[in-house]
């Protein structure tokens, strides 16, 4: 059988195909480039991971401290041998030895002092007491009642607006003057008809002065059981009770050891008594009941002086 052969050819391998860097970088494309910087996201989760664990570390050791330290108190307090109140007994002597003995000095302070010498002490501490009592019931039988004004004489005066419930005038009014120098004073004191009295001293009667910013005048009256006029006095010597003495000292009374006062007339009685009762209606008051206190206060008017309710008080 004839074959026939054909002569087999070998392809001789030719030198091998190379590629530098930049032609493998211009066939990769951009799409599989991968970037493997973190992003923002990634730090930003990380930087709270962090701190979350952080934080949960240090809650973890202050919730053991505070256990350990709970359970060692409660052990201390569990294992805290009792206390036992040991009762000592006195004796019929009514002392024991664990006390000390008080000294002499010591026993006389606690002893109570006898009848007789607590007569002894209230009779010494009522020595001054009634020289003070005597002396202001001298006063008493001159003005009549007690405080800083009210009637003179007349004990059985009758207060306009006494009734029940009621604080009389001469306790609930009181009186300021403002006044730079004596003049402007005395002229208060005159446009209202204010009169001066000195009263006391071991003196009957009563030493009155008038006029008193033109030519002061005495005037003595020895019944003062008629006078029934308001009446009111400085609490505490100031500026304007030296002009009262200046003013005294000019009329010629001697007011050195006396009480002196001011005499209101019944005409301005009953207008203070108006000018309060208008300032409590306003204040939401209707009766002179609810007054405890009223201030008044001399001002300046265009035809002369006034006075006006500065504060008032209720119950």
């Amino acid at each position: 059988m004839p074959t026939s052969t054909e002569p087999a050819t070998r392809e001789t391998p030719g030198p091998q195909e190379t590629s530098t860097p930049q032609e493998t970088s211009q066939r990769i494309s951009p799409h599989d480039v991968v970037d493997m910087r973190p992003s923002r996201f990634d730090l930003t989760s990380g930087f709270f991971l962090t701190l979350i664990l952080f934080l949960g570390v240090i809650v973890s050791l202050l919730f053991l401290l505070w256990t350990l330290h709970r359970w060692s108190s409660q052990s201390e307090i569990r294992h805290s041998p009792p206390v036992r109140t040991t009762f000592v007994d006195a004796g019929k002597s009514g002392s024991a030895n664990d006390f000390d003995v008080p000294s002499e000095y010591e026993v006389q302070e606690l002893t109570a002092p006898s009848v007789h010498e607590s007569l002894i002490a209230a009779t010494h501490a009522a020595g001054p007491t009634a020289a003070s009592l005597e002396e202001i019931a001298n006063r008493r039988e001159n003005l009549g009642t007690s405080g800083h004004s009210g009637p003179v004489g007349a004990e059985s005066h009758a207060d306009a607006s006494t009734g029940p419930g009621i604080i009389p005038r001469f306790e609930r009014w009181q009186l300021n003057f403002a006044a730079p120098d004596r003049a402007a004073y005395a002229a208060q004191l005159d446009y209202f008809e204010m009169e001066l009295g000195v009263l006391g001293g071991g003196i009957q009667g009563i030493d009155m002065a008038s006029n008193l910013s033109t030519d002061p005048r005495a005037q003595r009256r020895d019944d003062t059981q008629n006078e029934t006029r308001l009446y009111f006095m400085w609490t505490k010597p100031n500026r304007l009770s030296g002009f009262e003495h200046a003013m005294l000292e000019q009329a010629g009374i001697e007011f050195q050891g006396r009480i002196v006062v001011r005499f209101i007339p019944s005409s301005l009685e009953n207008e203070l008594a108006v000018v309060e009762l208008k300032y409590a209606i306003q204040a939401g008051h209707e009766s002179v009941a609810d007054i405890a206190k009223t201030v008044f206060q001399s001002v300046s008017v265009a035809d002369g002086f006034e006075f006006q309710v500065v504060d008032q008080r209720y119950r």
